[in-house]
């Protein structure tokens, strides 16, 4: 266009009509993005339902994507039906390259998305984790650090890396599906914790043999490690008794105790990871000692998309990660007295 404006007289006139047609048809063509992912979500995954569960969008929405499309192409891509919509061979002829268009243009904005954010470094981590264990340590990286952009999304919602544009996650979990290279942090250990001042007014000691009497917090659906120790499990396996019905507040799908035992709302069976500046610095205590924790199953992990080069910056976080997982291990093992950690 800058080049077009250099003309003067009819032919300059000439040359401005002809572009605001080419502009024009463009502006049509995107104007139907969102309907070609629509159907080529559809093509893709069989359905309308679950092209619209994978695009976040209602099957409604989907579907009227579709019928724009069709109306600005007048033609039909879609044989309606009572059992359900079959794309017409038309519609199927230009399905690869239509999901290899797609394709191009997210690799596109990711190319771009690095280009503009070099200095950046992307995680996703559990919220209670990130709160309680990674927050009170994010000091020492900038000061190590100080020209990286570090962005944050504390969730425990399950973000795909390379969909969503993360360079890192830090998971609670098992180890991983093929695709996604792990680096092992730490495990884990659950122990109960209160306040100093929660022991002392319920009698809560390494000697008590039973929990009956006191208050306890229930965390349902904490993770879905199956060694994670619920009360039951924890009373088992240290022989104190619960009595017959276990007492206490209970919380649904909370991320963590911690809030609720530094309250003093009662005794938390609380991993040592989230817990762990909490009692070192006086706050919380293992009023039954530390060798009464149960080990956990999964693990702590740093995930990141196998075969990605890392950037300097990437690659200082990661180190510095290591780092500090080494020296955590090393606290832990000397808070549990264990030989390993």
């Amino acid at each position: 266009m800058t080049g077009s404006l250099r003309f003067s007289g009819r032919s300059a006139h000439f040359v401005s009509l002809h572009e605001k047609k080419i502009f024009s048809n463009r502006c049509m063509k995107v104007s139907h993005l969102n309907a070609l992912r629509a159907f080529e979500a559809v093509l893709r995954t069989g359905t309308f339902r679950a092209a619209a569960e994978e695009l976040g969008v209602t099957t409604a929405a989907v579907g009227q994507q579709i019928r724009g499309l069709e109306a600005y192409l007048g033609r039909t891509l879609f044989l309606r039906s009572s059992t359900g919509a079959k794309p017409t061979d038309e519609a199927l002829r230009v399905k690869d390259r239509l999901t290899g268009g797609l394709s191009i243009l997210d690799d596109v904005l990711m190319e771009l998305r690095r280009v503009r954010t070099a200095n950046q470094v992307s995680v996703t981590l559990p919220e209670s984790f990130a709160e309680n264990w990674f927050t009170p340590r994010i000091s020492d990286f900038y000061r190590l650090n100080p020209g990286v952009d570090l962005r944050l999304n504390a969730s425990n919602k399950r973000i795909d890396l390379a969909a969503d544009g993360f360079d890192f996650a830090i998971r609670y979990s098992p180890p991983p599906e093929s695709g996604l290279d792990a680096i092992d942090l730490f495990g884990d250990y659950v122990v109960p914790v209160c306040t100093p001042q929660f022991a002392d007014h319920h009698g809560v000691s390494q000697e008590l043999k039973s929990l009956a009497k006191v208050p306890l917090v229930h965390l349902d659906n904490r993770t879905p490690d199956p060694k994670w120790a619920s009360w039951q499990d924890w009373s088992l396996t240290f022989s104190v008794t619960t009595g017959k019905k276990v007492s206490g507040v209970r919380f649904s799908r909370i991320s963590s105790g911690m809030q609720a035992a530094l309250s003093g709302q009662g005794l938390v069976l609380c991993g040592v990871t989230e817990a762990f500046d909490a009692l070192v610095g006086g706050h919380l205590i293992m009023p039954f000692g530390p060798a009464k924790h149960v080990q956990t199953g999964y693990r702590y992990r740093l995930l990141s998309i196998s075969g990605r080069v890392m950037r300097p910056q990437q690659r200082r976080f990661c180190d510095w990660a290591i780092e500090q997982a080494a020296a955590f291990r090393e606290n832990v093992r000397d808070l549990l007295d264990l030989k390993e950690a």
